[in-house]
């Protein structure tokens, strides 16, 4: 199976939805590697957290698995931290505190050795200069752009500002569709799909909730349907859509399973809260399961 290196903020979420509220490990960190190693990867994360982080959460990755030297401990900082509150469908994001900036230049050389690696920045803890330079020396960059894109205002809430991904070239770009939407200034997904082909991926993937998801390499275009299902907490779906499809894809190469994967374990992850759904046992064999369903309902546009 492959080895995938993670980079990017462990979060506490602090989450309300629909009157109930919980906090949680969150960022993309925690929920590619998650799904990742719950479909068999070895995974590393390359994190940086604060005093504040709870040791639970790290023993949580650990018995998954996950390998957490790459992992820094600020003494003098707190962790990132964000307050979710979801309405129906929309969501609020507040950013309330941000730990330190990561170095990818401290570790490009380790990050050399892995199948892939995936960038999933929150809160702009790393510079666009440092990716550009980093994706010319790793084989396979996955890029999330989310973090990059973030703005927050003196309250701490977050809106997108468009960024310019074309000096990038990931192998993988990953983006939901708000993200799309602020980057190509259109609000057709194929438009969308179209405009961000132009980045230059190998494949590109548009996650757009309950409507599923659009995967494009070269001239295939791929219609994944979600699997349905009774949705609890929505947080984390789109991470896990990216962090199943790296690993299927690069254990199969067969951009249809790797797809339908990832909706599969995208339909695990909100059943419950947060990213509970993905330590649970037999996370795998219900994934493939579903997937079996998934791929027969996917349409190549």
């Amino acid at each position: 199976m492959p080895r995938i290196a993670v980079v990017g903020h462990l979060t506490i979420d602090e989450i309300e939805i629909e009157g109930r509220s919980y906090t949680s490990m969150g960022g993309v960190a925690c929920y590619v590697s998650l799904a990742a190693r719950a479909l068999g990867a070895g995974v590393k994360i390359f994190t940086r957290i604060g005093r504040d982080f709870p040791r639970e959460y790290l023993r949580v990755l650990e018995e998954a698995g996950i390998d957490l030297s790459g992992v820094i401990s600020g003494k003098d900082e707190n962790s990132t931290r964000f307050k979710l509150t979801y309405t129906g469908d929309q969501r609020r994001l507040r950013l309330l505190s941000r730990a330190g900036s990561l170095s990818l230049e401290e570790i490009a050389c380790e990050l050399q050795s892995f199948d892939a690696v995936y960038l999933g920045p929150v809160a702009w803890e790393m510079n666009m200069d440092s990716i550009i330079e980093l994706f010319s020396r790793v084989s396979r960059p996955v890029l999330d752009p989310q973090g990059l894109m973030r703005v927050a205002d003196e309250m701490g809430l977050i809106e997108l500002k468009k960024i310019d991904l074309e000096m990038l070239r990931p192998w993988i770009l990953k983006l939901s569709r708000e993200e799309a939407e602020v980057l190509t200034r259109s609000a057709d997904p194929l438009e969308m799909l179209d405009r961000l082909m132009g980045v230059g991926a190998e494949i590109t993937i548009l996650t757009m909730g309950r409507l599923g998801s659009l995967v494009a390499r070269g001239h295939e275009i791929l219609k994944v349907p979600c699997y349905e299902t009774t949705i609890f907490d929505s947080t984390g779906a789109g991470d896990v859509f990216g962090g199943a499809f790296t690993t299927s894809y690069l254990d199969s190469r067969d951009l249809w399973w790797a797809a339908a994967m990832a909706s599969a374990m995208a339909s695990i992850v909100v059943e419950g809260p947060s990213f509970k759904p993905l330590i649970s046992p037999g996370v795998g064999e219900e994934a493939e399961r579903r997937a079996r369903i998934i791929l027969e309902r996917m349409e190549r546009l």
